[in-house]
């Protein structure tokens, strides 16, 4: 093999070992960045969870909200209604909009239903 050959070798070897290891790094790093983004994340995704669990309850169509709010201390009013638009909830007023009750979109048909037999 000729002078040029081992250097064209080598640098072909070289540039496959650099590519291996970044590929190897970012890797890494991207698992570390994915961990760390659900741990700071698995609070709402667990008063998401809820909210969705108390919407999707077999007899109750419709919450109030100062029941959802009962059952997710710790955050404010606004975040609620923020958790509850992102499960894709909809907010309807009872009593000339004293009241707030809120029910999920994809039960809406069940909703109409159980109103129209009351």
């Amino acid at each position: 093999m000729t002078e040029a050959g081992w250097t064209l070798l080598g640098v072909i070897v070289g540039a496959l070992g650099t590519g291996f290891f970044n590929w190897l790094l970012q890797t890494r790093q991207f698992s570390h960045e994915k961990e760390m983004f659900l741990l700071q994340n698995k609070s709402s995704t667990m008063v998401k969870s809820v909210l969705n669990e108390m919407l999707n309850h077999r007899t109750y169509t419709d919450r109030s909200f100062i029941a959802l709010k009962e059952r997710v201390g710790g955050y404010t009013d606004d975040q609620i209604r923020q958790f509850l638009h992102e499960i894709g909830a909809k907010k309807v007023s009872r009593d000339n909009g004293t009241e707030e009750f809120w029910y999920l979109v994809t039960r809406e048909q069940e909703r109409s239903a159980k109103q129209q037999s009351n």
